[in-house]
């Protein structure tokens, strides 16, 4: 019993000493996100695609753009955004459905290509027919957290008791 309680013991004091090595705010990096004032969107997808998955992306990420305000000037782009490939996959109750997307960004002064990046999201939804806007929802989410954009969620009793400033 004595050699269990030691070994408590320095499990304890070997605990609290490696969490007083944390590091504060002030030490961590900066990170180097470059920002960009985005004034459109355009979203396309092959055939394939189904119609209502892009019209809705287009949709929601136009609500984030138009959502959004700059204090500060930062270089204009306009985002192209092409939804690759969907893949459904269908269950007992519900489906999952993933989406794989590539967005460029186009500078508004002279059409240079400023940033491009390739992701891939995926949602799930207990009704197929509404597979579409979860995917939809999700990808504008991920394109309004890389371009820090306003996010335009729907309103819900808990933002609005606790809004974020």
């Amino acid at each position: 019993m004595n050699s269990a309680f030691v070994r408590v013991l320095l499990l304890l004091l070997a605990w609290l000493t490696l969490s007083s090595f944390r590091l504060a705010p002030g030490d961590r990096p900066p990170e180097m996100a470059v920002l960009y004032d985005v004034r459109g969107a355009f979203v396309s997808a092959p055939p394939t695609v189904s119609r209502r998955l892009v019209t809705e992306t287009d949709r929601l990420v136009d609500e984030a753009i138009r959502a959004t305000f700059r204090a500060t000037l930062l270089p204009r782009a306009v985002l192209t955004v092409r939804i690759i490939e969907v893949k459904r996959q269908e269950y007992i109750v519900g489906g999952r459905f993933s989406a794989d997307v590539s967005v460029d960004a186009t500078a508004v002064g002279n059409g240079e290509k400023i940033a491009a990046g390739v992701f891939s999201v995926s949602s799930f939804s207990l009704h197929p027919e509404y597979g579409d806007v979860a995917l939809a929802r999700r990808i504008a989410d991920r394109i309004s957290f890389e371009f820090r954009l306003q996010e335009t969620g729907p309103s819900t009793l808990a933002t609005a008791l606790f809004p974020r400033f």
